[in-house]
């Protein structure tokens, strides 16, 4: 078993474009890979660290969107059957049919608890010291956001800081931790990170003290609304955004934050990376990929009409562009002089112009690859738009005026709008508006709906639960977990 992920460890980092493997680093047979001659150089520290975004990569194909967005209301089934993504949209997950489960996250967990257990035995040179400081941080921090996912959608879960190098199961069957012990333990990681991180330089797809800070103000956001923690925990988030360093902006073009060509923005915080050199099979393309329209997606309408409007189409193969679920524009309120609305989504009309034919996410829309689009556009975890729009619903809970931060998204978007400050309540529903329009598809959604209390405002919600379940193979493989009620 430990021979197994530290080989993982090495593969994952050969094919991570985060940073490249040397040319000479030799991947030994499975059979004599161990901790003796692997978690020894520099090299072996970082190629472990580029196996930790390599297993959260994956987890932002699909499974981060359908945990943080696709309950929301903001998609609808699409020209082509939508499969099992018709269980989110209309919230009907039972523990039999939901096949995005913890797994996927705990590959995550596991690949930074082996880096907190080795990267600290390696022997950096003095002028390296800085680099093993960061690696445990973002180890840390990531870590931190693993359990963050999971405890927004599944409430306590199996607290696990050693890493599995053994093949006796019965040490990794345990039951669940209580939802309070999951974020007192994701805070604790995230403080560890803070103090780990050297400085505040910032590599848009790695993990840095600005995200770091990002993650703290976004998790204590969410306790002081749904764990009772009141002002301390509102001032602690506001705390780690006001420590978050100059050089963050808002782009001047809203469209322009996810342009494949502009990757890595003064906006952006921190993405998950994806290139076309390092993604090699439209099955590993980003969740774009099915909600865009392919060749057989408008019925009704012209190919010359469906190009025109969208571009390269997606192939339709392998779900590599094709309509199997679609924005919903009736979910949202999209002023005609919001400059976001045609950058989010367009719809296309068939040739009558009696009645709407599909609607396609233009929102990380990839690139063209010869006469092939493919959906590699990198998944933005956190941007200044999301960090100013926290910092508003922040200050709107602490009795705080909110418009300072509110005119600076929604006049990026609309010159002609204004925030009018009101009362509490009111305030909250315009911050909450705006943000599911600002992040409309990012796989925010949902989690902000849970956080405002607002799960009601999805139609499909009615008598439903808020808590995702568990797969029932999880609870086969782990007898101790027990199921989310209403189950």
């Amino acid at each position: 078993m430990k021979n197994k992920y530290i080989l993982y460890s090495i593969l994952f980092a050969c094919l991570s474009l985060l940073n490249s493997c040397a040319d000479d680093l030799n991947l030994e047979s499975e059979s004599v890979i161990t901790s003796d001659v692997f978690w020894k150089t520099e090299d072996d520290a970082k190629a472990a660290v580029n196996g930790l975004y390599f297993n959260f990569r994956t987890q932002t194909q699909q499974n981060y969107y359908l945990l943080g967005g696709a309950r929301s209301a903001e998609i609808k089934g699409g020209v082509q059957s939508p499969l099992t993504l018709a269980n989110y949209y209309n919230n009907n997950l039972t523990a039999q049919n939901v096949d995005v489960d913890w797994g996927g996250l705990y590959t995550v967990v596991q690949q930074a608890n082996l880096i907190l257990k080795y990267v600290p035995t390696i022997q950096f040179s003095s002028s390296t010291l800085n680099e093993q400081k960061r690696y445990l941080a973002q180890a840390y921090t990531m870590r931190a956001l693993a359990y963050f996912i999971m405890a927004r959608s599944w409430g306590g879960v199996p607290i696990v800081t050693t890493p599995t190098e053994n093949t006796n199961q019965n040490e990794y069957i345990v039951p669940r931790n209580t939802l309070e012990e999951t974020f007192a333990f994701i805070k604790s990681d995230i403080e560890l990170a803070l103090a780990n991180f050297p400085d505040e330089s910032i590599n848009k797809v790695q993990l840095s003290k600005s995200a770091a800070n990002a993650l703290k103000a976004e998790v204590n956001l969410w306790t002081a609304k749904q764990l009772n923690g009141g002002s301390a925990d509102l001032n602690t988030a506001l705390s780690a955004i006001n420590a978050i360093p100059a050089g963050f902006t808002l782009l001047p073009n809203f469209k322009d934050v996810f342009s494949y060509a502009n990757k890595g923005n003064n906006e952006v915080l921190f993405a998950v990376r994806y290139s076309l050199t390092d993604v090699t099979s439209n099955l590993s393309d980003n969740w774009n990929s099915f909600m865009y329209v392919g060749p057989s997606d408008y019925p009704g309408a012209t190919t010359a009409a469906a190009t025109a409007m969208f571009g390269t189409l997606g192939s339709g193969a392998g779900n590599a562009g094709i309509s199997r679920v679609q924005p919903d524009p009736a979910h949202f309120n999209f002023a005609a002089t919001d400059t976001r609305k045609d950058a989010t989504y367009l719809t296309l009309r068939n040739t009558a112009n009696t009645a709407d034919v599909v609607t396609g996410l233009m929102k990380y829309n990839g690139t063209v690859d010869g006469t092939l689009r493919r959906f590699t556009s990198d998944i933005i975890i956190y941007r200044w738009a999301d960090i100013l729009l926290m910092k508003a619903e922040i200050k709107n809970a602490l009795g705080q005026d909110p418009t300072v931060e509110m005119n600076q998204v929604m006049k990026r978007a609309d010159a002609t709008a204004s925030f009018a400050n009101s009362s509490q309540a009111a305030n909250d529903d315009a911050i909450l508006n705006e943000r599911l329009k600002e992040l409309a598809f990012e796989g925010k959604a949902w989690w902000d709906l849970v956080r405002f209390n607002k799960t009601a405002n999805v139609p499909s919600m009615t008598g439903k639960q808020i808590l995702f379940p568990i797969s029932q193979n999880t609870i086969n493989y782990n007898p101790k977990v027990t199921q989310n009620p209403g189950y």
